[in-house]
């Protein structure tokens, strides 16, 4: 041995270990590796919530594939597939087939996290014991015995499914880019004043009824006027019409960017336009375009000589969410889109209010649609009413099922309210009392989508205080009949196996209760006055973005209700509202429709007292239709070159829950004169069911009652619905006749 290597060897037998120094790095290693997976374990629970959030789930996919992708460990790599698959196959199911699949996706995930997690654990007990693993991962091995190609394939596969998954139902190019006009829609005001200056809204739509924000078309003006007595056309109506004008709009307009947002100076698919006329008269304004060749109608204009205390007809819609709760938008775009773009004249934004508390957790949200409310409300211009929707069957309160309600009040507050709050209907009216006790305000309660499975209303809990107006249109369909009754031409979502009596509103007005029709949008999608899920604009990159599944399944177009007020203030809204003076539309159409018995209109109580029951009832009803295209279910509303509106439809005249009288009319104008003598009888509900011994109005309610209370104290009830061939369906009434 040399000398250097003795020397070496010498210094090594020296050198003892320290056995009380800690190998730095090998703890810092320890610690960073704990760390990582804690943190591995969270994100993987966190990349889960999207599955919940509709379009937004492609972030849980993309987290499964970084899983996939960047850790070495096999088992984490399993996982991140199943994350990644989960995902895509939970969005293809809710949009596919039901919402349902979502709970059942997340059933699924959380099952497989629980299984997962149990698995691990005992592993490591195992190994703790045996110093060995139980468990071995037989499908990563067997995956690593393939060939290289089947290997390539799978992982390919693997890549791709989920992606398939998700973009078939969540990506949709038309809706994304095309933004060529289709037709024009134009609107004015229901009733004006002679010679007072008014405005004329005229908007060009895609083939989803957006504002089309390349339109460059020319517009030409013109006028068709009738006269209120003979409906004969006047020749020569005096009137300031605009001038022809050509819009200015982008060279390219792109459909997921809302033409509405767009303040670059041009018209971007929409321009206000000043009219005057000076002839009384039912008119319409008629609008000629250079780029589809057609002329467009609009509204019925009513022109006359208005004094300060006549009341004029007013459009709203009174049920709309926003992303306070399951809808889209903030509260300040839903209020600027009713005025601005839907061009409605008094909205209520209705949240759920089991969402405005975090589910019980606070009242912030509460803070935020009351400040909005308040804000946007513009005495004379745009009327807001404070609103919230009670929702039994809806988290947290699952186990309350009484059917829904969406409340409104007078003024400027906002009472905490939700279904896992007042548990009841007899609790939700007791808060009632006391907040417009304790506020001076006043309330009403309306009822709606009655005949959903989900949410069957059980009509033996109402309280006719509060609940004055039932919603019989929406984005959910029709529920004057019931879902199987051939008489419910329209149809509604989410129908039970079987029929179900005693839930439509018909139902209710057979038991006596003395409710008004009215029709709201219920929409999602933040388009309140004019929602768009009734086209394949419904999809999750449309403008305003959601983060819930909810505007999915809505194949209706969504309603308005009109309300005949002396002014356009909280106050004279409020007050036609809470009167009943109103009628409905099954879409953003405006029609007149003016129905009375014996000089006695809908409203102010609704009712008519004759001498004998024999006495004669003379029925009149006056109908000015839209002239404007009209949607239908799951269909945006259309046009084709030299279209003409369709005035076909049938006026009906419902006496009792039964259809007494169908007559046909083919015009813009139609009076209805008819003479009912028939003996006054009345109606009452006959549909209970006896379940040990007690009487119900049907299967799922639990309040019993005595059949024989279960009338309408002899008073015949008669309403108004207005079927029209091109889908649009009005709606009025009803009125009661006693002795």
């Amino acid at each position: 041995m040399t000398m250097d290597s003795n020397m070496k060897d010498a210094k090594t037998l020296d050198a003892k270990p320290d056995i009380d120094a800690p190998p730095k790095k090998g703890i810092l290693r320890r610690v960073f590796s704990i760390l990582w997976r804690i943190t591995r374990i969270l994100l993987f629970l966190i990349a889960i919530v999207p599955m919940i959030f509709f379009w937004w789930s492609f972030l849980g996919i993309i987290i499964g594939f970084l899983f996939y992708l960047f850790s070495k460990d096999p088992t984490w790599k399993f996982h991140g597939m199943v994350l990644a698959f989960v995902h895509g196959f939970t969005t293809l199911l809710v949009e596919g087939v039901s919402v349902f699949y979502l709970l059942a996706g997340a059933g699924i995930i959380f099952l497989y996290c629980v299984s997962a997690s149990f698995i691990l654990f005992i592993n490591w007990l195992v190994k703790m014991i045996r110093k060995k693993p139980l468990f071995k991962w037989q499908l990563v091995k067997w995956f690593r015995t393939l060939p290289s190609k089947g290997r390539k394939g799978i992982k390919f596969a693997a890549f791709v499914a989920p992606i398939v998954m998700w973009s078939v139902v969540s990506l949709d190019f038309g809706v994304m880019f095309d933004n060529k006009p289709q037709l024009l829609w134009v609107h004015a005001p229901s009733t004006v004043n002679i010679g007072e200056e008014f405005s004329i809204m005229v908007q060009a739509w895609d083939r989803y009824e957006r504002l089309s924000g390349g339109y460059g078309g020319r517009v030409d003006f013109s006028l068709k006027s009738y006269n209120l007595s003979t409906f004969g056309l006047i020749n020569s109506p005096l009137a300031q019409l605009p001038s022809p004008y050509t819009f200015t709009g982008k060279l390219i307009s792109l459909g997921f960017i809302p033409a509405y947002l767009k303040n670059d100076g041009k018209d971007n698919g929409r321009h206000v336009f000043m009219g005057q006329i000076n002839t009384t008269g039912i008119h319409y304004i008629l609008v000629n375009d250079t780029v589809t060749g057609n002329t467009y109608w609009s509204n019925p204009i009513l022109v006359k000589n208005f004094t300060t205390s006549d009341q004029k007809l007013y459009w709203g819609d009174l049920h709309s969410h926003s992303l306070m709760s399951d809808g889209s938008g903030t509260p300040e775009h839903s209020f600027d889109f009713a005025r601005y773009v839907a061009c409605l004249d008094f909205h209520a934004l209705t949240d759920h209010g089991e969402d405005l508390s975090v589910y019980g957790l606070t009242d912030w949200g509460f803070g935020i649609v009351r400040a909005a409310a308040n804000n946007a409300y513009d005495p004379g211009e745009f009327v807001t009413f404070q609103g919230v929707e009670w929702t039994p069957h809806y988290p947290p309160a699952f186990s309350v099922d009484f059917g829904h309600y969406t409340c409104i009040f007078s003024g400027d507050e906002l009472p905490y309210l939700g279904a896992h709050v007042q548990t009841s209907p007899a609790a939700l009216w007791n808060m009632l009392d006391e907040f417009c006790s304790s506020t001076g305000d006043k309330a009403l309660a309306m009822p709606h989508h009655t005949i959903r499975l989900t949410f069957i209303q059980d009509w033996t809990y109402v309280n006719s205080t509060y609940v004055k107006l039932a919603e019989v249109s929406s984005v959910h369909g029709e529920c004057l009949f019931g879902g199987y009754d051939p008489r419910n031409y329209r149809g509604s979502v989410d129908l039970p196996a079987e029929p179900v009596n005693g839930a439509a509103i018909i139902d209710a007005f057979k038991m006596g209760h003395r409710m008004t029709l009215c029709a709201s949008g219920d929409n999602h999608d933040g388009h309140p006055g004019h929602s768009l899920s009734h086209t394949d604009a419904y999809i999750g990159h449309q403008w305003p973005f959601a983060i819930d599944h909810s505007r999915n399944g809505h194949p209706y177009p969504s309603s308005l209700t009109a309300a005949h007020a002396v002014n356009l203030t909280r106050e004279g809204v409020w007050e036609a509202l809470e009167n009943q003076r109103i009628f409905a539309n099954s879409d953003y159409g405006r029609p007149i429709l003016n129905f009375s018995i014996n000089g006695v209109a809908v409203g102010d109580g609704s009712t008519v007292i004759v001498a004998t029951n024999t006495t004669q009832r003379n029925i009149s009803i006056f109908l000015a239709q839209d002239g404007a295209p009209a949607p239908r279910k799951a269909t945006a509303a259309s046009v084709n070159l030299n279209w003409v509106p369709d005035w076909n439809a049938t006026i009906e005249i419902i006496k009792n829950g039964v259809i007494w009288n169908s007559t046909a009319v083919n015009g813009p104008l139609s009076k209805l004169e008819l003479t009912d003598s028939l003996v006054i009888n009345g109606t009452s509900y006959t549909g209970c069911i006896e379940s040990d011994g007690n009487y119900y109005i049907n299967q799922y309610s639990d309040n019993p009652v005595d059949p024989l209370t279960l009338n309408t104290g002899g008073a015949d009830f008669y309403l108004v619905r207005v079927v029209g061939a091109n889908g649009r369906t009005t709606f009025a009434g009803p009125i009661w006749v006693t002795t």
